[in-house]
């Protein structure tokens, strides 16, 4: 079984365990990822990699201490599994880096920790995205009015993190598009 299905393997079995993320925003998240993977001619191995393990540590709970430290508490879960998929030293460095880095609290070391972090921005600033992410508020009993609300914040929240200009430029479309749906 190859690096990718391992992560990927993993990442659904710690979504039914956290019970978060939406699986739906995982792939998303994952499709952009090889996108931007082919666009940029970067390793799409480590990019989807590191897509899948980001979110290993999860909770549904809104802005909540896990969600909050996700990043961090992901990256350090996923040591053993990388060690015992014997994935090398280097590469253990850039999808660890990749994961910690896609909040910006810590600095992208390489350019696919750059891919990692639009990418999984990216998933909120979609019109399926934000339905997605509006469907699973909901079967978290969050009521309509608030859910949108969180909708339209996440969306703004990962606009502001895209660093890739083409990105950056088809995320205002899209925002303009979910504004419309939304308001």
């Amino acid at each position: 079984m190859n690096l990718e299905q391992k992560a990927k393997e993993l990442m659904q079995k710690q979504t039914k365990k956290n019970k978060a993320p939406a699986w739906l925003l995982t792939e998303l998240a994952v499709k952009k990822g090889k996108e931007l993977s082919k666009k940029y001619k970067i390793n799409q191995k480590l990019v989807v990699t590191s897509l899948y393990l980001a979110h290993t540590i999860f909770s549904p709970v809104w802005k909540g201490k896990i969600q909050k430290k996700h990043p961090e508490l992901s990256s350090e879960f996923v040591k053993k599994y990388l060690t015992e998929w014997k994935v090398n030293k280097k590469e253990q460095e850039i999808i660890i880096n990749a994961i910690e880095a896609h909040h910006n609290k810590t600095k992208t070391k390489t350019k696919i920790a750059e891919i990692v972090k639009n990418a999984e921005c990216f998933k909120f600033i979609t019109i399926k995205g934000s339905l997605i992410f509006l469907h699973e508020l909901g079967l978290r009993g969050i009521s309509y009015e608030e859910a949108k609300d969180k909708v339209l914040q996440k969306m703004q929240q990962k606009k502001e993190l895209l660093t890739l200009p083409d990105e950056k430029k088809e995320a205002e479309k899209n925002c303009k598009e979910i504004e419309k749906i939304f308001r």
